[in-house]
């Protein structure tokens, strides 16, 4: 029972984390903030933030595979499926720091 209320906050934190997920198209965001360093401030932070949240969410799906792998064994299918998630969220947190980067070139060294 205590596993399903786990899975289940867990999984209402990755609906709500997977609706600002960055996007191929986020670089139209810096077009559109134009010379408005403080708007591409913003989303500098606003990507590094998604990046914490998303690098947090691997490490937790990566601990919830090694303590499923003690109990059900290294090749069950939720040991499978959690480390699967741990990849996805890895793969988003790096697209997030990617952006991150991107809109911290675009501002000047002295408005950081």
């Amino acid at each position: 029972m205590k596993d399903r209320h786990v899975l289940g906050g867990s999984l209402l934190l990755v609906g709500a984390l997977l609706t600002g997920t960055p996007t191929e198209g986020a670089d139209t965001g810096a077009t559109a903030c134009g010379a408005d360093y403080d708007c591409v401030r913003d989303l500098m932070f606003h990507y590094r933030s998604q990046a914490t949240d998303f690098k947090m969410m691997a490490e937790r799906y990566e601990r919830e595979a090694d303590f499923k792998a003690k109990d059900l064994g290294r090749d069950s299918a939720e040991v499978q499926k959690s480390r699967e998630m741990a990849k996805k969220f890895w793969a988003q947190a790096q697209e997030a720091d990617q952006l991150a980067r991107d809109y911290q070139y675009q501002l000047p060294h002295n408005a950081n």
